[in-house]
C-alpha cells in the first residue's frame, strides 16, 4: 500500500490512567507527536484521585483527537476494555500512562500489519527500559519471532510490557478483551501477557524488532510489586496451559521452568523466601539442569552486584545515559539469548509453532495437532 493511503487509515490509541499525573503529559506528548497523525486517542481515567483528569482535560482542549472517559477504579484490564469498546478504528494500539513511544511507532507497526492477511491479528515492537526522568538504562532483548508464535512466546515473552502491541479490531471481536479477574483477585500486573497469549492462540502475529517503546521502571509502577507480579505471571501460565492441552509435554515443562525462574527472582527481590523456595523447588521439578544454573547464578549475581556498586557512579549518572527521545530506533538491542535460552531451543519451539499453524489450517478437515511426536524431549534446558 502506498504511504499516502496508509496515512489515511485511522488508529485508536487506548491509554488507561490511574493517578498518573507525573508522567501522563509526557506519554501523551509521545502519542500526539506520532508521524501517523490520524489517531483517536482515548484516555480511560480509572478513578484517579490526583490531578490526572485535569492534566488530560487541558491537553484535550488543544487536541480534538484526545477524548477522556472517566470510570470508577476497576483496574487496567477493565479500563482497556472500555477503551476498545469506545474506539471506532479497525486498528487499536495500547500504551500505559507512564511509557513512551518513538514518533514512528504507529506508522511502523501499521505498515507492518495492514498489508498482511486477516489471519495476522496483531503486531508488536520491542522496548528499551527508561527511568523516571526518561533516560534509557537498558535495552530489552533483541529477540523476536513472527507468525504462529504461541510456543515461542510462552518461553521468551517477546513483548515484555503493555505498551508494545497493536491489534486489528477483529481480534477483540474474536477473542474478547483483557481479563479483569486478575485485579479482582489482587494479582494484577500480567494482564497484558495473558492477552498476548490468547491472541497468539488464535492469530499469527507480526514482529517489528526495533526498540520503539520506552518502558518506564519506577517505584510507583504496578510492575514494582515483585511478589504480586510473580503470582500474576504464575496464574497466567496456569491458565494458558489449561487452554492449550495440545502442547507437547516438554514445551509445558520448559514454560513452567522459565516462569518459575522469573517468579524466583521476583520473590527473592521481595525477600519472600517461602515463595522463593517454592519456585526453586518447581524449577528443579521441571528442569534439574536449570536449578543448578540458578544456584551458580546466585553466586555470580552477588559478585556482579558488588562490582556494579563500585562503578555505579560511572554508569548511572544522566550524563552517561541517553534520553529515549534522542535514541536511534535502529540502535542495537540486547543479544537476546542467555546460556539456557539457546538457538536450538528456539528452533525446536519454532517447529512446534509450525505444527500448530498447520493444525489451525487443518481443523476444517477434522484433523488436529496432538502434541506428540519427535519435536524435542527430555529436560528442555539440557540442549
Amino acid at each position: 500500500m502506498e504511504a499516502s493511503s496508509l496515512s489515511e487509515i485511522p488508529v485508536s490509541v487506548i491509554i488507561p490512567a490511574y493517578n498518573a499525573a507525573r508522567y501522563i503529559a509526557s506519554t501523551l506528548q509521545s502519542v500526539r507527536e506520532q508521524t501517523h497523525a490520524k489517531l483517536e486517542i482515548l484516555i480511560i481515567d480509572d478513578g484517579s484521585t490526583d490531578s490526572t483528569p485535569d492534566i488530560c482535560r487541558q491537553i484535550a482542549a488543544d487536541d480534538p483527537r484526545v477524548r477522556i472517559i472517566s470510570t470508577e477504579n476497576r483496574g487496567v484490564a477493565t479500563a482497556r476494555n472500555i477503551g476498545i469498546e469506545a474506539s471506532t478504528s479497525d486498528y487499536v494500539a495500547f500504551v500505559d500512562a507512564d511509557d513512551l513511544w518513538h514518533p514512528s511507532y504507529v506508522e511502523t507497526l501499521l505498515s507492518a500489519l495492514h498489508p498482511l492477511p486477516s489471519d495476522w491479528g496483531a503486531v508488536y515492537a520491542l522496548h528499551r527500559i527508561i527511568d523516571s526522568e526518561g533516560y534509557c538504562t537498558k535495552a530489552s532483548s533483541g529477540l523476536s519471532a513472527r507468525g504462529m508464535v504461541l510456543a515461542r512466546h510462552l518461553i521468551f515473552r517477546f513483548v515484555g510490557n503493555g505498551s508494545g502491541l497493536m491489534i486489528r479490531r477483529a481480534v477483540y471481536d474474536a477473542v474478547g478483551g483483557y481479563d479483569p479477574s486478575y485485579a479482582e483477585r489482587g494479582i494484577g500486573g500480567c494482564e497484558d501477557l495473558d492477552y498476548e497469549l490468547r491472541v497468539a492462540e488464535a492469530f499469527k502475529i507480526e514482529a517489528v524488532p526495533l526498540g520503539l517503546v520506552g518502558y518506564r521502571i519506577h517505584s510507583a509502577a504496578m510492575s514494582s510489586d515483585s511478589s504480586r507480579m510473580a503470582r500474576s505471571l504464575l496464574a497466567v501460565y496456569e491458565g494458558a496451559m489449561a487452554r492449550n492441552l495440545q502442547l507437547p509435554r516438554w514445551v509445558v515443562d520448559c514454560a513452567f521452568a522459565s516462569v518459575h525462574l522469573y517468579a524466583f527472582s521476583k520473590f527473592t527481590a521481595a525477600k519472600n523466601w517461602k515463595n522463593a523456595a517454592s519456585s526453586l523447588k518447581q524449577i528443579f521439578r521441571f528442569s534439574p539442569r536449570l536449578a543448578c544454573i540458578v544456584f551458580f547464578g546466585l553466586i555470580l549475581s552477588k559478585l556482579r552486584r558488588a562490582a556494579n556498586r563500585m562503578r555505579s557512579k560511572l554508569v548511572t549518572t544522566p550524563k552517561n545515559l541517553m534520553r529515549f527521545d534522542q535514541l536511534d530506533p535502529h540502535a542495537p538491542l540486547g543479544a537476546g539469548l542467555s546460556s539456557f535460552r539457546t538457538k536450538k531451543l528456539l528452533m525446536q519451539l519454532s517447529e512446534v509453532d509450525q505444527a500448530l499453524d498447520i493444525s489451525h489450517r487443518q481443523q476444517k478437515r477434522g484433523r488436529s495437532f496432538t502434541g506428540n511426536g519427535p519435536i524435542g524431549d527430555g529436560d528442555p534446558f539440557a540442549l
